[in-house]
């Protein structure tokens, strides 16, 4: 594996404290998160076997010309109360500690520096994969962790524009769901009562988040 130069790691550090051998990293706006990331979380830790995911909270995606509709404070809520109960479920909030836009690489490196012995896994959609040419270091970040590939609609799950990628296909069903559609059904008036856990429904409820 390549090294990196210590000096380049962020002095945002994780919070979290992994007791497992395998991490899979799961970073995305969240904003909300919904149950497709629970179940792609957990095939995740199927797929593993022994591990533990971590939920990252971007604070800006450097692909995305907006940022995310709720605040970091409510977005960070809605992920406690979504892993509460899943014990191999962690969060950790290092992106949006250290601002600005959040690159992959530096969330990473972070993770392998201060845990260097741990396998590093990242999760990552189907469309998102088709664009890692164009992602930030891609050639350090490939050499520091697995890809585990959700498929997404329309999207073929391979990558040609990047050689010497290490990836997995997750298995699990093609999902369509989507945090802005479930943004787009509230601000209808929809329910989005079977897509979201019900505490976060009961969070987005009462705060009136994605609201008219």
């Amino acid at each position: 594996m390549t090294s990196f130069d210590q000096e380049a790691i962020p002095k945002v550090k994780p919070i979290v404290q992994p007791k497992t051998a395998k991490l899979a990293l799961y970073g995305g706006g969240f904003d909300p998160v919904h149950l497709a990331h629970l179940k792609i979380a957990r095939a995740a830790l199927a797929h593993m076997g022994d591990g533990s995911v971590c939920f990252i909270p971007a604070a800006h995606s450097p692909l995305k010309n907006f940022g995310p509709t709720a605040s970091a404070a409510a977005r960070i809520a809605m992920l406690e109360l979504a892993v509460k109960n899943e014990p191999n479920f962690l969060l950790d909030d290092l992106e949006i500690r250290r601002g600005g836009r959040s690159f992959t690489i530096d969330s990473v490196a972070t993770f392998k520096a201060v845990f260097p012995t741990i396998e590093l896994f990242w999760i990552i959609g189907g469309d998102q994969f088709a664009q890692l040419d164009s992602w930030a270091e891609i050639n350090r970040l490939k050499t520091m962790v697995t890809f585990l590939v959700v498929a997404r609609p329309g999207f073929l799950l391979r990558n040609l524009a990047v050689d010497g990628l290490h990836y997995d296909i997750l298995e699990i069903p093609l999902m369509e769901d989507s945090s802005s559609e479930l943004r787009a059904r509230s601000q209808r008036g929809d329910s989005i009562h079977e897509l979201v856990p019900k505490e976060v429904e009961a969070f987005i409820s009462k705060r009136g988040l994605y609201s008219p």
